[in-house]
């Protein structure tokens, strides 16, 4: 049985909505499983996340954004991401689909990696999909990606963590 292939990742107006977080941030918040910044420039960028079945026993999940140009205030914070040379990376991430006989007739396990992970032959179904953008300023960085809980988007911010990220995703 061959492999279906599948992509779910953002679309150009969500990219482009992506790349105004090179411009200033007044201010940034994480609040019910979004991501928002308000630019110095006026707008809001949101990010969010978007589900798809994408067939039996297969979602995925892919990052993607808007551009607000009249938006609610966010609280003004002070953040390494005001000025206007932050580098914006948009990262992928894989996942497929395994059918389980051994755990049932119709049981299956979906997993997920980084690019460039060896998928199994027993793997049915794979989709390549938008799970994170990493914000580099100087030597501050943050990353927003896909959390645990589904539907939701979570900030992380411990140098370390963003450090790991940053490394397995051949950022630095």
């Amino acid at each position: 049985m061959s492999r279906r292939d599948y992509s779910f990742i953002a679309d150009t107006d969500s990219l482009e909505a992506l790349r105004r977080l090179r411009r200033g941030w007044a201010g940034w918040e994480l609040a019910e499983g979004e991501f928002r910044v308000r630019l110095r420039e006026g707008g809001t960028v949101l990010a969010h996340v978007d589900r798809a079945l994408i067939e039996t026993d297969f979602e995925v999940s892919c990052l993607v954004a808007d551009f607000l140009p009249d938006s609610a205030t966010l609280p003004g914070r002070d953040s390494p991401f005001t000025s206007n040379v932050n580098e914006v990376a948009v990262c992928r991430g894989v996942t497929w689909l395994e059918r389980r006989p051994d755990l049932g007739p119709d049981h299956s396990i979906q997993f997920s990696g980084v690019p460039g992970y060896a998928i199994p032959d027993s793997a049915v179904a794979k989709c390549d999909f938008t799970d994170a953008v990493a914000i580099i300023a100087g030597a501050a960085a943050l990353v927003v990606r896909l959390a645990l809980r589904p539907g939701w988007l979570e900030v992380v911010e411990d140098r370390d963590e963003v450090l790991e990220f940053l490394t397995l995703r051949g950022l630095r």
